[in-house]
């Protein structure tokens, strides 16, 4: 790697945002119109696509750079192996400086590795987050330092037994229940602070414009538009303008917004046309909702210096799912809605924007931040080092004698949600096929969605964009399914020989402060 410090990336994951509720996609609501600016002049990816449906997986591929059915971190209690170096710590081991600010949990709580590399890491989530000091030197600055130190010694208190509800156990379960939802999603900050989150993101920004130096690489993770639903007024009456005179659709999502349960698993039933038209409408009041909140950020990015300077980076971690199918949340299925997800990168020195209809995985990110950096190559576990070139999504119109890596999505059942269903509702197991993973295989406009085990179904998403026709072709079936079992094979020869994957909450101090609070006896 050549050194090139006048450069950053600004990486901004969308958590939970579906790429068609984007006008910058072809939604003809006004829900983005300042991401639809940014994406106007930017490396517009027309069909990005995540390797996994939710937060871990892909989370863990975005920093490690490897698929799921290598990297094996797929459940909410996984700790991504240490052999895999991650992207901030391959950064800030060339003197980049890697600083993160994030309002998921699962990403800035959990201590499953993902912070690994980071010089700094700012987390808005949980019940004592973490936020910049004020760079104020006046009569109060004892105080804050003070305070700050006394915020530590919480956060060391509080992080381990907000671990344990990572795991399918009895205090995952708990929490669930209606009457403790409002307080781990208010109180707990299990949706971070969006606002407060893009004012501190922005101030760094705007520092390092005036100090115009380089070498930064900022990850910003937003949770604006995960469930529950509760956009201020304003945008609730604009996307939403039937709520407040339809006592039934508020009664719908007041019991929607206090049973997370019902987050996690299939529908027992469909959802009628209200409830549908509620629940998408008040997710577009959320999208509306952070969209409002990022002009700040989007206008800060607006100036000479990071023009020049910073490749900027939007992108979703995963979709959402809002009924269609049976499916809610992003627990399970390999939908478009799901997996398929909004990626554009605005690229310094890059005269005019450009839209790319090729299939790409959001998991090349990681290739392209460290091409962007001046990384040639990238060692990996059990296997040959990368050439970070053939995977950067930013040579993808110059690369010679690379092979394209194939665009698989897995969704491996999270055993938290079939932990649920088998308590509550073991019915959905058999009915939706909930144990079994799925993983989706494109080539074209042919999509394959291969159940393991249990069945295949091929679809043409030219014809058949919602998926509800699958069509029988036994040849391309079987190079489709070539195709998975090859993708299959390489990753088993790749995978680690780890042993240490799962959090521990063994230890006695974690158990007597969960019998403190009641959770156990």
């Amino acid at each position: 790697m050549s050194k090139k410090l006048d450069k950053n990336v600004i990486m901004v994951v969308l958590d939970t945002h579906r790429f068609d509720r984007m006008g910058s996609y072809g939604y003809d609501r006004p829900t983005t119109p300042n991401l639809d600016s940014i994406a106007s002049e930017s490396l517009f990816f027309e069909r990005a696509i995540t390797p996994g449906q939710w937060t871990i997986p892909s989370h863990a591929s975005l920093f490690s750079g490897e698929v799921p059915a290598v990297h094996r971190t797929l459940q909410a209690d996984d700790a991504l192996p240490k052999e895999f170096q991650t992207l901030a710590g391959r950064l800030s081991a060339a003197g980049i400086q890697t600083t993160g600010f994030c309002n998921n949990p699962l990403v800035g709580i959990v201590q499953n590795g993902f912070k690994r590399g980071f010089n700094q890491f700012y987390n808005y989530c949980g019940v004592v987050p973490s936020t910049p000091q004020k760079d104020k030197d006046d009569l109060w600055n004892p105080f804050r330092k003070l305070w700050s130190k006394y915020t530590q010694i919480l956060r060391r208190l509080s992080y381990p037994i907000q671990n344990a509800f990572a795991s399918p156990n009895e205090f995952f379960l708990a929490a669930l229940r209606p009457l403790f939802v409002p307080m781990w999603t208010r109180a707990a900050n299990f949706k971070g602070m969006t606002e407060r989150s893009i004012q501190d993101t922005t101030h760094f920004m705007n520092k390092i414009n005036q100090e115009g130096s380089g070498g930064h690489f900022v990850f910003l993770n937003l949770m604006e538009t995960h469930m529950p639903y509760t956009p201020p007024d304003k945008f609730l009456n604009q996307f939403v303008p039937y709520f407040r005179e339809t006592p039934e659709a508020q009664h719908f999502m007041r019991d929607f917004n206090r049973k997370a349960m019902q987050w996690l698993i299939p529908l027992a039933k469909p959802l009628t046309d209200l409830e549908s038209a509620t629940l998408s409408d008040m997710y577009d009041a959320e999208v509306a909702y952070q969209d409002h909140l990022l002009s700040e950020m989007i206008e800060a990015l607006d100036t000479p210096y990071h023009r020049d300077h910073s490749l900027v980076i939007f992108l979703a971690d995963h979709g959402e799912m809002l009924g269609e199918h049976g499916f809610l949340g992003h627990g399970f299925g390999v939908y478009e809605p799901l997996i398929r997800v909004p990626l554009f990168m605005r690229v310094p020195e890059q005269s005019q924007p450009r839209r790319v209809a090729q299939r790409v995985s959001i998991t090349q990110l990681f290739y392209s931040v460290l091409d962007y950096f001046g990384f040639e190559s990238a060692s990996m576990p059990y296997a040959e080092a990368v050439d970070v070139g053939c995977q950067s999504l930013l040579r993808l119109k110059s690369r010679q004698g690379c092979l394209q890596p194939p665009v698989i999505a897995e969704a491996y059942a999270p055993e938290n949600a079939l932990r649920i269903m088998h308590n509550h509702a073991p019915g959905l197991i058999e009915q939706y096929q909930a144990e079994e993973t799925r993983r989706a295989v494109y080539q074209n406009n042919e999509k394959l969605i291969a159940v393991e085990g249990l069945s295949n179904l091929l679809y043409n998403l030219a014809g058949d964009p919602d998926e509800v026709q699958p069509y029988q072709d036994a040849s391309r079936m079987d190079i489709l399914l070539e195709e998975l079992e090859n993708y299959l094979d390489l990753a088993a020869s790749r995978q680690t020989s780890a042993s240490n994957r799962k959090i521990s909450l063994k230890d006695d101090l974690i158990q007597q402060r969960l019998r403190d609070l009641g959770y156990i006896e």
